[in-house]
C-alpha cells in the first residue's frame, strides 16, 4: 500500500494538472513521473481519476480530435498517429477517428487546406507548386486519393476563376 500522504499530493498534482484541459492517462502518468512519484502510487491516482471520470481517454480522444479538425484541418492518419502517441488505446482510436470523420469530409479539409496553401504559392510556377500542395497535404495526413481528388478540385477552381469573363 504506497504512502496515503504521497497519494494525496500526486492526485492534488493530477488534478491541477487535467484542470486546464482533459489529459490522457498517459500524460497523467508522465506528468507525475516528471514530479517523482513512485510507480504505485501515480497508479492509486490514477484509479482514483478514473473511478471519478476526471480521465477518460475516449472523452480526451474525442475533444482532442474535434480540435485538431477543426483548427488544424488534420486527415486521418495524422490524427491517429497523434492520438496513438498521446496513449489512446487501438481499440479506441478506431471508434474515435470513426465518429470524427462521420459528421466532417475528409475531402472538404484537404481542398480547403489546399486553397490555402495555394494563396500562399502564388507567383510559383506550376510544377513546382503542385509538388508543395502533395507534401503540405501528406504532412495534414490525407491519403493519396484524398490529395489527387483535393487538387483537381482545386484546379478546376483555379481554372475557372482565370477564365470569368468578368
Amino acid at each position: 500500500m504506497p504512502d496515503p500522504e504521497a497519494f494525496k499530493k500526486a492526485k492534488k498534482h493530477a488534478l491541477r494538472y487535467i484542470s486546464y484541459r482533459d489529459r490522457s492517462k498517459l500524460e497523467v502518468t508522465q506528468y507525475l513521473e516528471k514530479k517523482e512519484y513512485s510507480h504505485p502510487v501515480i497508479q492509486q491516482a490514477l484509479e482514483a481519476l478514473v473511478k471519478l471520470n476526471y480521465v477518460n481517454d475516449q472523452r480526451f480522444a474525442l475533444e482532442w480530435g474535434r480540435y485538431k479538425i477543426n483548427k488544424q484541418k488534420l486527415g486521418k492518419s495524422r490524427l491517429y498517429v497523434e492520438l496513438l502517441n498521446k496513449g489512446i488505446d487501438k481499440e479506441i482510436l478506431e471508434n474515435i477517428i470513426g465518429i470524427l470523420y462521420e459528421d466532417t469530409s475528409e475531402a472538404e479539409l484537404a481542398t480547403e487546406c489546399a486553397r490555402k496553401k495555394m494563396n500562399s504559392l502564388n507567383g510559383v510556377e506550376e510544377e513546382k507548386k503542385k509538388r508543395r500542395l502533395i507534401q503540405y497535404l501528406k504532412r495534414k495526413g490525407f491519403s493519396v486519393d484524398i490529395i489527387n481528388q483535393s487538387l483537381k478540385t482545386v484546379s478546376e477552381t483555379e481554372s475557372q476563376k482565370n477564365h470569368c469573363p468578368f
